[in-house]
């Protein structure tokens, strides 16, 4: 599969001049690539060039006929197109395909050609390779050595140390190692690389701590604390001493972290080692002695971070004015969207509501974020800017639909008196909520239930007001005493509601009253004929044991409304009462293509596992870690899922994931097999997203990666 990355990044931006006759056949070809249906695309491009030999057609062939592994033929169209017309992209594409049918002369030729025309970083590293496939491992130094003068990267770094490993220059290879990880320290491939070289130079003390951090890197904190434990036995030093502090640290071991910290101050003092002290201090709270370490540290060397984290504590003190002061010594050396909310609420709390006003254009423009767009509103609130607060919430909702922002709407629709449209967006942030657990949960619940019921009354629906009060003792949780059905009963007495019979019905279902609870969801249908109506009756029936009424009434729900996934899901639950598992699952899909709920995952791992699905159980496990933003231990499921059985929607959802954290390359890994097994287009959307995203520097990284396990490691 990894092969088969490689020409999609210079394939999406070729363009080229055809007849209108021909137009929509290059058209279908280049979606079809896209699609990963590489085989039908080679049958549409030769339709065309039949008739025009246009060079990039030729190009594109080849490409297609490169992704199917059909690398003879790729390099006859790359041929073609040299013949046409002579370019650098044609000689790179040439070279890599010939590098892959082990034709590495003609491949060293063609990067050479290329040269000639493009000074490129990639052409270097790749001729770099072919010198390496070759054995001509000086002239791979070379190539790498002009690679990093076009573009200094850990991946050079490390294949130069490669090379020079191959001609015994082991000191340089291991300088090559160090470089490449002190450009990015958490690379594992790195570590292991110069672990190895201190093996072969007997360097047996540095073997033991290049095996603690890759223990580290792999999440096994232990074993890798353990290991610099001994080594400490063997030397006293402050980089061990610090990279115990920092393992520590991680691993929760708070007093021990700063131990280390402060043992490796007393060997040399450095700003890292006061800095990661400072932070393990404002961890446990001990803020004077954090902000004597970051400023100790910033006197050693000014750093942005450094200024933040003592902007935090004065924030989290409510020491405002000097959390703004470090903030903008911070934000001048650095742009930070965390920073920028943070200053922005120290100026909202000391009422600097015009000076977030002022800003606002300036500041959104660099960050299109939604939480700014909320404390700008607040701040218009503030200041009786109400039709200019509603415009920016409507731009927060626009990039995150947030509980928050609608409890803001209704505020300032409760400041303009306009009580109704206060009254829906409580609605709202109520139904949002709702989908959350926990105490903080409940309690916006019971405040937004509080707030809507004042206003009810305002509205004179003392009824709705009183139903309210049900609803917060309904959220306290009354039920043993009734408190909350007595609230609802009240309520009904000064007028019948069908939500309101609902809301008590399902009272008494959880109270196991089951035919009360039915009396009050027929006394709902009598009113208003409903979805949620027939559904509770489907629910009720079902727990009397009344499965075929319960079907029935369950369906009645469904030709009111087809989309209510409160149905489907009731409907998985008889199913799996009947052991109908299959059934039961399909209606938890269908819930779960309507709204993410934890209570479908979760119902629905539990039928994989009964019907021995193992793989599509433990990636429902992953996709409920995901909705707790548990993103690292999700991706974990999802690598479990995926070693059981390859499925293209588990890879395109872990690939979503490690896009999230910042892990380009794997999660382009993933999209492209996941294209490969679909071969429906459904997934080509986030790969051409993730592409947009990708610096040229990325990209170029990617490539290289997607040829080595082939060509250049061994």
């Amino acid at each position: 599969m990894m092969k088969k990355i490689l020409l999609l990044f210079s394939f999406m931006f070729l363009v080229t001049i055809v007849f209108a006759d021909d137009e929509e056949i290059i058209s279908n070809a280049r979606k079809l690539v896209k699609d990963g249906d590489y085989y039908k695309a080679v049958i549409e491009y030769t339709k065309v060039l039949k008739t025009d030999k246009d060079p990039v057609l030729f190009l594109e062939r080849g490409d297609a006929k490169y992704l199917l592994d059909n690398y003879g033929g790729a390099i006859g169209d790359y041929s073609s197109a040299l013949e046409i017309e002579v370019s650098s992209r044609a000689y790179v594409s040439r070279g890599k395909a010939e590098l892959l049918h082990e034709q590495y002369d003609d491949a060293i030729r063609d990067f050479n050609a290329a040269l000639t025309i493009e000074n490129s970083a990639l052409t270097h590293a790749l001729l770099a390779c072919a010198n390496f496939k070759k054995g001509n491992y000086r002239e791979a130094i070379m190539n790498s050595t002009n690679a990093i003068k076009v573009l200094p990267n850990a991946l050079f770094y490390s294949r130069r140390g490669i090379a020079y490993q191959s001609v015994k220059q082991n000191y340089n290879a291991l300088n090559d190692f160090t470089t490449a990880i002190n450009m990015e320290d958490d690379n594992l491939e790195y570590y292991t690389f110069r672990y190895e070289l201190y093996k072969v130079m007997q360097k047996f003390d540095l073997v033991d701590e290049d095996s603690a951090a890759i223990d580290a890197i792999n999440g096994d904190y232990d074993s890798a604390i353990k290991k610099l434990t001994e080594v400490l036995k063997k030397k006293q030093n402050y980089e061990i001493y610090y990279k115990l502090g920092l393992l520590k640290s991680k691993a929760g071991d708070n007093l021990g972290a700063i131990n280390d910290f402060t043992s490796s101050i007393e060997l040399k003092k450095t700003p890292e080692a006061f800095f990661e002290r400072g932070k393990v201090k404002a961890k446990t709270n001990k803020y004077n002695g954090a902000v004597e370490d970051f400023n100790t540290s910033l006197k050693m060397k000014k750093t942005a971070s450094a200024y933040f984290e003592i902007a935090g504590i004065y924030f989290l003190s409510k020491k405002y004015e000097q959390a703004i002061e470090f903030y903008n010594k911070g934000l001048k050396m650095e742009q930070n969207l965390e920073a920028t909310i943070n200053r922005w609420n120290c100026l909202y709390e000391l009422k600097n509501y015009k000076e977030i006003i002022l800003e606002k254009i300036s500041v959104i423009s660099q960050f299109n974020d939604s939480r700014l767009w909320d404390l700008a509103a607040k701040a218009e609130y503030q200041i009786g800017m109400y039709k200019e607060a509603l415009r920016d919430t409507e731009r927060s909702l626009k990039i995150d639909p947030k509980m928050e922002t609608y409890v803001l709407i209704a505020e300032i629709y409760e400041k303009t008196k306009e009580y109704r449209k206060a009254i829906l967006n409580y609605t709202i942030a109520i139904d949002m909520e709702k989908e959350n657990v926990g105490f903080i949960a409940k309690q916006n619940l019971k405040n937004f239930y509080s707030k809507r019921s004042a206003l009810y009354m305002l509205i004179n629906r003392k009824d709705l007001a009183q139903a309210d009060k049900g609803y917060f003792s309904a959220i306290v949780g009354s039920y043993q005493n009734n408190v909350a059905i007595a609230e609802l009963t009240k309520s009904l007495e000064m007028k019948q509601n069908a939500e309101v019979y609902i809301a008590r019905g399902e009272l008494k279902l959880k109270n196991q009253d089951y035919r009360e609870a039915l009396d009050d969801f027929n006394r709902a249908l009598k009113i208003k004929p409903s979805s949620l109506a027939y559904m509770y009756i489907g629910k009720t029936q079902m727990e009397m044991d009344k499965d075929d009424e319960a079907l029935a009434s369950l369906n009645k729900s469904l030709a009111i409304d087809a989309n209510n996934e409160d149905t489907y899901h009731v409907l998985a639950k008889l199913m799996e009462k009947k052991g109908e598992y299959d059934e039961a699952i399909a209606y938890c899909t269908k819930a779960l293509s309507i709204r993410e709920k934890r209570i479908y995952y979760i119902l629905r791992a539990s039928l994989y596992e009964r019907i021995l699905k193992n793989d599509l159980a433990m990636a429902d496990k992953g996709n409920i870690k995901v909705m707790f933003g548990n993103y690292k231990e999700a991706i974990k499921d999802y690598d479990k899922s995926l070693e059981i059985y390859e499925n293209a929607f588990v890879y395109a959802k872990r690939g979503m994931l490690e896009e999230k954290l910042g892990m380009y390359e794997k999660a382009l890994t993933d999209y492209i097999k996941a294209i490969e097994l679909d071969k429906t287009g459904k997934y080509a959307q986030l790969k051409e997203n993730l592409l947009s995203k990708m610096s040229e520097a990325q990209k170029i990284v990617f490539e290289l990666k997607e040829l080595e396990n082939i060509l250049f490691i061994e």
